[in-house]
């Protein structure tokens, strides 16, 4: 039987293809998201590993270069500082970074020149050769220490060679001299101490010596401190690769129906050969044997191009990643035997159990009855009946949690509440989807005439087959429909959440000792769109028990014009505190505490905040304490209209805010849905992007269970034929019945988009606030739409079969 099985995979080839693209497409996805995975980590590592490289030992704590170096059996040590900082060019902007400092000692020092040389004195700098910037250009640094920053200029002398690092993805950076960045950090940028032995001990007996003699700092060997860093780098690229994999599993699961079906076809169009095989004395275990190897044989092949153009794409990934200049170390494709494996395993697996079911059905048949023309048969009562008590049973618990987690808010729970519901009706689709393709078909019967009509029939005659073409399409396009819409509902809703925690639209915070000077405040104020301006002001004031409190000031009247929402506002002789705040100094509504500043003492009352994180007082009382006090905040309230230009809005006031107050923080709730509105596009993008790796593999499945429809009516098509139905009859025939199915099954999942997206959305924002009035209706139409075409385009080939039998033969 196995070589049986073997002459059949040789005969009959071209009957494997769906299979074949379902899983090479599955596989090649998984293989891609983790090869992908592991070349970043890889680059990263090898990145890291180069500046470890002729490290034998990193020291942190509170100690200095000097002491590490007197160690016995340390070479040299080097302090590496690192200060965030703005750097500015003239005439190119200005963009945020960081300093770092180059080591003194040429073999600590692993930054590799690429042009110029290294600085040597106070005014000198390197930069990254990425940046463009030439030797011999001007720069002003200023870093950020905490405290009053001053800028200084500095000469590039030399361009560091970057490319390749994880150090390029660190925005610009400029390297200096020990003594440069002593300077511009006042001892406050150490980082870590790296020492060099002198070869006479191993890196792990160098740092338990450093440990002997330095007992109350961290020491790490060079080895491990590079793959701590490169972890820190990292972050979460494993939960990436994660959600990469959920969506893979999604392709493997839909894959799986579709190897099902395949297998359904290719054994239906051989039911006659194999009961032969069972009259002349092959048993059922034999034949389930046959099929098993058949499957295996299609897994295999799959499964390696599977995993080769999973490689291929990967690569190509990293290819364009190079070329777009990507600052990511991606170094060639790093592909680990766990991947390998992996895409093997999953592609092999999935193929086997697929056609398992298929493989048992084919045997269930006497040898007798199975020489007789081919004809669907009838689900058995016993599982008919399990499944409907089952499905909806599960169906009606499904709603309940939906239902439970959008009145309490619970977002993981909707999720539980959603698959189960899901999971539901794909188990009820047996009922679900032939009935409603017969009264959709009833319905368009009329533009497709007696063949439409029949079509209809012919899709609700056998619930098995149409349910199992509609699943697969069903799983992708309910997928696709539910982010579509609960990204068009969340970007809608955002706002209103966006302001109940952030109550302005745009908002000046600086860290400068200064202020925020008052000519900014009358430049925001005189700009177009601005309708309201209030300045909030700070000051340090002290407990009766010593412990300190920052205390904003506000001017009460500007503040409440300016806030989009109802803020807890101080009163006379009053200080507002939120939950938090009462809760970290012992406080309770309605005590009084004594407050003390440089100018003065006062007894407050504590006033009750919902969630106010700011400590408030109004101005008078907070000049009356102290006489330190700093303008460090501005609200700024745009009128209604101008929130569809929010960006050009807010460009001007960061431009103002640049101008007047170098290094200060532009916030409030236009910058964060700004940034809301980006997430979302991207997601959308690549969510789509992922999830129509799904429906082509649905597709496929469409294609085939046409033609497993062809085989079991090929006598009725006979039939029809020889009562007077044209070849373009039939082909009309089968196309209608490929839209009706296709176009019910991304109906349906449009449908349970929308309920999915809503009621999800709801989870987070409450139905009362949810903005449904731009739901992408004309996506979901063009959804709709466009899978009646596809399934169309994908029975075109089975249907152009079916018309090419002759009457006489398929009445044989």
């Amino acid at each position: 039987m196995r070589g049986l099985a073997w002459a059949q995979m040789r005969a009959h080839a071209g009957r494997y293809v769906a299979s074949v693209l379902a899983v090479v497409i599955a596989v090649a996805f998984i293989v891609a998201t983790l090869t992908l995975n592991s070349t970043l980590k890889a680059g990263v590592a090898d990145s890291l590993a180069g500046q470890y490289a002729t490290t034998d030992v990193v020291v942190t704590g509170n100690v200095d270069a000097a002491a590490v170096a007197a160690v016995p059996g340390v070479r040299a040590a080097t302090a590496d500082a690192t200060i965030g900082a703005k750097i500015a060019r003239p005439g190119e902007g200005t963009s945020w970074g960081s300093a770092v400092s180059l080591s003194q000692d040429p073999g600590l020092r692993w930054q590799k020149l690429a042009d110029g040389r290294y600085p040597d004195a106070l005014g000198e700098v390197a930069v990254g050769a990425n940046l463009g910037i030439p030797v011999g250009s001007q720069l002003t640094v200023t870093p950020f220490t905490g405290k009053t920053t001053t800028a200084s200029s500095a000469t590039v002398v030399g361009l560091i060679d970057l490319e390749g690092t994880v150090q390029q993805m660190n925005g610009t950076t400029v390297f200096g001299s020990t003594e440069q960045l002593d300077r511009w950090t006042t001892g406050s940028g150490i980082g870590e101490i790296r020492a060099a032995g002198d070869g006479t001990l191993s890196q792990e007996q160098l740092a338990q010596r450093v440990r002997s003699f330095l007992p109350d700092v961290t020491v790490e060997t060079g080895v491990r401190q590079a793959e701590l860093v490169s972890q820190q780098y990292l972050g979460d690229s494993d939960l990436l690769a994660s959600v990469l994999l959920a969506f893979g599993a999604i392709a493997v699961v839909v894959a799986g129906l579709v190897i099902a079906n395949t297998f359904a076809v290719l054994l239906a169009a051989r039911t006659r050969d194999l009961a032969l095989l069972r009259c002349v004395g092959a048993t059922a275990t034999q034949v389930r044997s046959s099929v098993r190897v058949e499957a295996a044989g299609v897994g295999v092949v799959a499964s390696v191009l599977g995993v080769g153009f999973g490689i291929a794409a990967a690569w190509a990934v990293t290819r364009i990643a190079s070329a777009a200049d990507v600052p990511i170390p991606l170094n060639g494709v790093t592909v680990t035997p766990v991947t390998v494996v992996a895409g093997l395993v999953v592609g092999v697996v999935m193929t086997m159990v697929a056609a398992s079911a298929p493989g048992r059905a084919a045997t269930r048949v006497s040898p007798l009855a199975a020489l007789q023309p081919l004809e669907s048969a009838p689900e058995a009562v016993v599982v008919s009946r399990t499944r409907r008590i089952g499905g909806t049973l599960a169906l009606l618990v499904g709603i309940g949690v939906l239902a439970v987690s959008v009145t309490t808010g619970q977002v993981l729970t909707a999720c539980l509440g959603g698959l189960l519901t899901f999971v539901a009706i794909v188990v009820l689709s047996q009922r679900i989807v032939p009935a409603v393709v017969s009264g959709v078909g009833a319905l368009l019967g009329r533009l497709g005439g007696p063949v439409g009509l029949l079509a209809a029939g012919n899709a609700g005659r056998n619930p098995r087959r149409t349910a199992a073409t509609a699943t697969a399409l069903l799983i992708g396009v309910t997928l696709t429909s539910t982010l579509v819409v609960g990204i068009a509902v969340t970007r809608a809703s955002a706002p209103g959440a966006v302001e109940d925690q952030f109550p302005v639209d745009v908002s000046i915070m600086t860290r400068d000792s200064a202020g925020l000077p008052v000519e900014l405040t009358d430049a925001v104020r005189d700009l177009d769109g601005v309708t309201a301006v209030a300045q909030l002001e700070t000051a340090e004031l002290t407990l009766a028990d010593g412990h300190t409190m920052p205390v904003v000031g506000v001017d009460v009247a500007a503040l409440r014009a300016t806030a989009r929402n109802d803020i807890s506002l101080p009163g006379p002789g009053q200080l507002m505190l939120g939950p938090d705040e009462r809760r970290a100094f012992g406080l309770a509504p309605g005590d009084t505490v004594t407050l003390g500043g440089t100018a003065g003492h006062a007894d407050l009352t504590v006033g009750a905040a919902s969630s106010n994180r700011l400590a408030l007082v109004d101005n008078q009382t907070l000049a009356m304490l102290s006489s330190q006090v700093t303008a460090d905040r501005m609200w700024i309230r745009l009128a209604d209209g101008v929130h569809d230009d929010r960006l050009a809005v807010q460009d001007e006031i960061a431009s103002l805010a640049e101008q007047f107050a170098p290094g200060s923080d532009i916030g409030g709730s236009l910058v964060m849905r700004a940034t809301l509105d980006t997430v979302l596009d991207t997601m959308l993008l690549i969510v789509a992007g992922l999830l129509s790796v799904a429906v082509v593999i649905a597709l496929i499945g469409v294609g085939n269970t046409m033609a497993l429809s062809v085989l079991e009516r090929r006598r009725e098509s006979g039939l029809l034929r020889a009562l007077g139905l044209t070849r373009a009859g039939l082909r009309s025939l089968l196309l209608w019945e490929a839209l009706l199915i296709a176009g019910v099954a991304s109906a349906m999942g449009v449908t349970l988009g929308l309920v999915f997206g809503i009621t999800g959305s709801a989870s987070v924002f409450g139905f009362e606030g949810l903005e449904l009035g731009t739901l992408p209706w004309l996506t979901l139409a063009a959804i709709v739409l466009g899978g009646g075409a596809a399934g169309v385009v994908a029975a075109l080939l089975p249907a152009r079969r079916a018309a090419g039998t002759a009457p006489i033969a398929a009445l044989a």
